[in-house]
This record gives C-alpha cells, structure tokens and sequence, in this order.
C-alpha cells in the first residue's frame, strides 16, 4: 500500500498485525470479510470477532488487533480528526460516544 490508498487489501489465508497506536481508532471492512481478534487487557481478555462489509469495530488507544481476510477482505483504518484528548462532536459521533 502506498501513502495515497486510504484502503488496504488483505489476501485470504495472510494475517496481518496493527500494532497499537497512542490514538483511537476505527477499522472499517470496505468489502469481503475479516476474522479479527482484539488484544486484551487485565480486565478484559482478548476477542475474536467477525466483520463483513460495511461494520467497523473502535480500536483503543494502545489496542493491537491481527485481523486475516476471510476468503479476502478489503479495509480502512481510520483516524479521528481531532486528537482523542480533545474529541467534539464529531470525535464522538465518529467513535459512538
């Protein structure tokens, strides 16, 4: 994937790490479907789940997810516009809070 492809495409039977980052973030399956597993926390233990296209899951700060394409799938990792530390409106319409 290259700077400008705000889409990323992942081959079926091919995992893929996102390592955790210092800001929220949402992943959003464009098309096919992704099994996806959630790191845990002291509290909470780790999570598989299932996304087909057009669902999104809110990834935590510092959260790291390994997500494979089933038979292949097609994603965004997005951002919020403004720093979690400082969300509006927008910040909480984008996460769901």
């Amino acid at each position: 994937m290259s700077d400008a492809q705000s889409v990323w495409h992942l081959d079926g039977g091919r995992a893929l790490t996102l390592a955790g980052s210092a800001e929220a973030r949402r992943l959003a399956v464009a098309q096919g479907r992704v099994w996806l597993t959630l790191s845990g926390t002291a509290d909470q233990p780790a999570e598989d789940q299932w996304l087909q296209a057009g669902e999104a899951v809110a990834l935590a700060p510092g959260q790291t997810a390994v997500l494979e394409g089933w038979p292949a799938a097609d994603f965004e990792v997005l951002v919020p516009p403004v720093s979690t530390a400082s969300r509006g409106l927008l910040g909480r319409r984008f996460f769901g809070g």
